[in-house]
């Protein structure tokens, strides 16, 4: 009994840990400038690739993952910076405005005129974020498993048999919103804008793993695209997956488009 007793306290103690490790993951400062890495080519070029990391993921993890070597592997001539965009800066509404001050304004200022954005996860979320407002500047997205929403949201779209059908119950604006909710506006806003600009899709590419946990929302998705943009392997919602996805896209950029210039 008293074994039982001790090990129900270590249980708890490791619970609790657990719990205020968890809540107390350090905020940024959305007011600063972004951390940037960046992977300049050796040739002189107008085309830049922006790659935005996952959930609580830093801007040296696509370095770190070899995102940048298997570009340069497979011939990308283009630079590649990749920019610490936090679920922060999504939630107290400085998202549009950080990637334009800190990467997208400079960067056409700088002569580059052929611009992508890669995204990670949460990263595929915010790329689409900022695409929705900058669709006219931008050739184009790549998106290895966006974070698209919650299973509350696909199954409201189910629910209604599918996206085209499917009504919001109202279309808010995030900066009335509270943080905590501040996301779900966001995804939904997103999915209204989805079926409606369908046209603005041509250059995205979608990628994902047939386990990964939001499988349901990347097929709804998908389903909006061209055949040719969308990648579907076997695999989770982890790095190693995105890293096969990439390569996949990267091999066969020639018969897709991704990555190719647009001006």
């Amino acid at each position: 009994m008293r074994d039982s007793k001790g090990l129900r306290i270590r249980i708890l103690i490791i619970l609790v840990a657990t719990f205020f490790l968890s809540s107390c993951t350090p905020k940024v400062d959305v007011n600063q400038p972004l951390d940037l890495v960046w992977d300049k080519s050796a040739e002189k070029t107008d085309a830049l690739i922006v790659f935005l990391p996952g959930l609580y993921d830093v801007a040296e993890k696509f370095k770190q993952e070899n995102f940048f070597s298997m570009a340069r592997t497979a011939g990308i001539k283009a630079d590649m910076v990749a920019a610490s965009v936090h679920l922060d800066h999504l939630l107290e509404n400085k998202l549009i405005k950080r990637i334009e001050v800190d990467v997208f304004t400079p960067a056409i200022s700088n002569g580059y005129r052929n611009i992508w954005f890669v995204g990670v996860s949460l990263g595929g979320l915010n790329s689409l974020l900022f695409y929705k407002r900058h669709a006219g500047s931008i050739c184009g997205l790549v998106l290895l498993a966006p974070y698209l929403g919650d299973k509350v949201i696909t199954e409201a779209i189910a629910n209604a048999g599918g996206l085209n059908n499917w009504q919001p119950d109202q279309i808010d604006n995030p900066e009335d919103i509270k943080n905590k909710k501040r996301l779900d506006v966001h995804v939904k806003n997103l999915w209204h804008w989805i079926k409606h600009e369908k046209e603005n899709l041509q250059r995205v590419y979608l990628g994902y793993g047939l386990q990964d946990r939001y499988e349901k929302a990347h097929k709804i998705f998908a389903s909006f695209l061209a055949d040719n943009n969308v990648f579907e392997i076997e695999g989770k919602h982890n790095w190693k997956t995105g890293q096969k996805i990439w390569q996949q896209q990267l091999s066969s950029r020639d018969k897709t488009g991704l990555l190719n210039s647009c001006h």
